[in-house]
């Protein structure tokens, strides 16, 4: 019988909209190939995609009977916890009842994002630490392993066959097919409507140098959300804030991927849209941020900035030379790549 696996996480329901979502489910569907995989996810009554995913009524500590039913039919070798929430003290919590679900099993949590420990936490985290906790980002890995966690480096993956680069020819035609100028040097930026990712740029970007720039956000109601995206579009941004389901033509019918997030609570550690960007061998201006730099050097379209004004020089840069090769840099950080390099650090 084929080894089993078992991915949890809060909310992995469709539309896969966001970074947590993506990276819970490229590892299922990443593993699904050669063991046997199911998804659990604590939202309920929601489109789980295809049955990949079960849903698991459960309370905030992971307490629930539909759970401990599951545990006596299923018996996974691999529990792999990707939080919504990132390593809080309540993660180790729910990964510790997961353990205590699973004894036999190797619990692990991928944490995508860095966290802050008040002083309650660092004393109980150690008590409470799955087998392994994968992080993105140095800092992270230094923070946790002195808290007494067995700490390993993680990088997210990308579909480098869905995300790939087109011809001239297709670029154009997707332009038109997206209601943009088909002949105008055009800059991305792909993630939440919200103002700590520094998307101002964009209306910055536009204003400079007379170009197009696109944002796709997601479309979550708030307030101040609404406000922004407002003045993003009365400065000249294309906003697309629905989901799209075929996002990789939206990089395809860039000519440069700007990604001006200095906030790191803003984005996961190897943010998804920068890798897809580069699948599709977009340039991209980049900040220096979480483990992006610790995985590729800069050169061949690949650019990093200090601050918001190196960032816009670097983009009237690429309009001059658009020239790249970021499609090569990522060619080695598939999700099968990502999938298995968790089960070889696992069995190390």
């Amino acid at each position: 019988m084929r080894r089993a696996i078992c991915v949890v996480s809060e909310d992995i329901t469709m539309p896969l909209d966001e970074g947590i979502k993506i990276f819970a489910h490229s590892l299922l569907d990443s593993w699904r190939r050669d063991y046997r995989v199911i998804g659990l996810s604590a939202q309920s009554g929601r489109n789980h995609g295809a049955g990949r995913v079960i849903s698991v009524r459960m309370n905030k500590l992971f307490m629930s009977m539909r759970l401990w039913a599951l545990k006596r039919r299923f018996h996974p070798e691999l529990v792999c916890y990707v939080p919504s929430a990132s390593a809080t003290l309540y993660s180790f919590i729910r990964s510790r009842i997961l353990k205590f679900c699973w004894p036999a099993a190797n619990v692990i949590m991928v944490s995508l994002q860095p966290r802050e420990y008040n002083w309650l936490a660092r004393r109980l985290i150690k008590y409470l630490a799955p087998d392994m906790v994968f992080v993105q980002d140095e800092k992270s890995w230094q923070k946790l392993q002195k808290l007494g966690c067995k700490t390993s480096l993680l990088p997210s993956g990308v579909d480098v066959q869905k995300f790939k680069p087109v011809l001239p020819g297709k670029k154009t035609e997707l332009r038109r097919k997206y209601g943009l100028k088909p002949d105008v040097f055009t800059v991305l930026h792909v993630g939440h409507i919200k103002t700590e990712r520094g998307i101002d740029l964009l209306a910055r970007v536009q204003r400079r140098y007379d170009i197009q720039t696109v944002l796709v956000g997601s479309s979550l109601p708030d307030m101040k959300r609404n406000e922004l995206e407002q003045k993003l579009r009365e400065d000249g941004v294309v906003v697309i804030d629905k989901f799209i389901g075929d996002i990789q033509e939206i990089y395809q019918l860039a000519d440069c991927y700007l990604f001006p997030v200095f906030s790191g609570h803003a984005a996961i550690g190897t943010p998804l849209s920068v890798l897809e960007a580069m699948a599709c061998n977009l340039p991209v201006a980049s900040v220096k941020f979480g483990g992006l730099q610790a995985l590729f050097k800069a050169g061949e379209g690949l650019y990093y900035a200090d601050n918001p004004e190196m960032l816009l020089e670097t983009i009237g840069r690429i309009k001059n030379d658009n020239s790249s090769q970021t499609r090569s840099k990522v060619l080695d950080y598939s999700w099968n790549h990502v999938a298995a390099d968790i089960l070889a650090k696992c069995e190390a």
